[in-house]
C-alpha cells in the first residue's frame, strides 16, 4: 500500500478499491428544523454512566428529518439546568431531555424547565393518578415524596410512562417572531425512553416532521490518509454542498459519508449518483 502515495494518478486509483453501502432512507423535514438533546444528571457528567440515550434519540430524530445540532450534558444543579434549557430553547426547534424526573431532591428537571420558561408548577390530576396507580398495582403504599412527579409546568402535557412512576413532559414554548420550541422531557432509564418515544414521534409528526426523505451512503477508502483523501476531492468536501460529503477516520479505514435529501428516494439517488461517480474516477 505504501506505493499508492506516489502521485495523484496513483492516489486516485486507491479510490477504486472503496466499497459502498446504503445506510438507509429516512423521512425528513426542512433544513431549518434542528434539535438539541440534553442529558441531565451528575452520573452523566462525572462519567459513571455512559449516556446511550442521546445516541439513540439522535437516530430517532434523524429518522424524522430533524437534524441534531447539539448534545448537552448537565449535572444536578438547578441554576445550571435552567441555563441549559434557556439556551436550548433559544437555539433549537426541538429539545429532548432525559433524566431528572424522579422523586428525589436531585431530580430537578421539572423545576428547571418551569424556571427557564417563566411558568409555575401545578399538579396534574392525571399525572397524580398515574403515580398512585403504579403503586396500587404493586400493592405498595405511595411515598409522599412521589407526589412531586405529578408537578408540571403550566401549559405542558403529560407523556404516559407504561412502566415507571415518572410521566414525561411535552410543551410548546413560544418564541417571538419564530415558531415555538417543542420541549420533551423523558426519564433517564433507557427502557422507559424507548417505550415513551412513540408519543414524542407522534407529536413531532403533527408539527411537520417526516415529510421528506434523506439518503445516507458510506464509501470506504483504504490506503490513503484522511487529509490526502480530502486533498483529492476538495470541491466535494466543501461545507454547504448538496449532497454533503463528510470524512471520518476509523482505524485504517477512511469513510466518506454522503448525505442528501429530496421528495422521494429516487430523487435522492439521482443527486448522489454523480458524486459517487466522481469519487470512483
Amino acid at each position: 500500500m505504501a506505493g499508492i502515495i506516489g502521485n495523484r494518478r496513483r492516489k486516485l486509483n486507491v479510490l477504486h478499491s472503496m466499497t459502498e453501502k446504503t445506510v438507509g432512507i429516512d423521512e425528513r423535514t426542512d433544513d431549518s428544523m434542528q434539535a438539541e438533546i440534553i442529558a441531565n444528571g451528575d452520573e452523566i457528567t462525572n462519567g459513571r454512566i455512559l449516556d446511550t440515550n442521546s445516541q439513540w434519540l439522535s437516530i430517532r430524530l434523524e429518522d424524522l428529518g430533524i437534524r441534531v445540532m447539539y448534545h448537552t450534558a448537565v449535572g444536578d444543579d438547578l441554576q445550571a439546568m435552567v441555563g441549559v434549557f434557556r439556551q436550548a430553547i433559544e437555539r433549537s426547534d426541538v429539545v429532548v431531555a432525559t433524566g431528572g424526573l424522579g422523586p428525589t431532591a436531585d431530580d430537578l428537571t421539572r423545576e428547571a424547565l418551569a424556571n427557564a420558561t417563566g411558568r409555575q408548577l401545578i399538579e396534574l390530576p392525571e399525572a397524580l393518578e398515574h403515580v398512585q396507580r403504579f403503586f396500587a398495582q404493586r400493592q405498595r403504599p405511595m411515598p409522599d415524596r412521589n407526589r412531586v412527579q405529578a408537578a408540571f409546568p403550566v401549559g405542558s402535557e403529560m407523556l404516559h410512562n407504561p412502566n415507571g412512576t415518572a410521566p414525561g413532559i411535552a410543551m410548546a414554548v413560544p418564541r417571538e417572531g419564530r415558531n415555538p420550541c417543542y420541549v420533551f422531557c423523558l426519564p433517564g432509564i433507557p427502557s422507559e425512553v424507548y417505550e415513551m418515544w412513540p408519543q414524542v414521534e407522534a407529536y413531532l409528526r403533527k408539527i411537520g416532521a417526516g415529510r421528506e426523505y434523506i439518503l445516507h451512503r458510506d464509501i470506504k477508502c483504504f490506503g490513503a490518509g484522511e487529509s490526502q483523501v480530502e486533498a483529492m476531492l476538495p470541491d466535494l468536501i466543501r461545507r454547504g454542498n448538496d449532497p454533503l460529503v463528510g470524512i471520518n477516520a476509523s482505524k485504517n479505514t477512511i469513510i466518506l459519508r454522503i448525505s442528501t435529501k429530496g421528495p422521494n428516494p429516487e430523487a435522492c439517488e439521482e443527486k448522489i449518483k454523480p458524486v459517487v461517480e466522481i469519487i470512483h474516477k
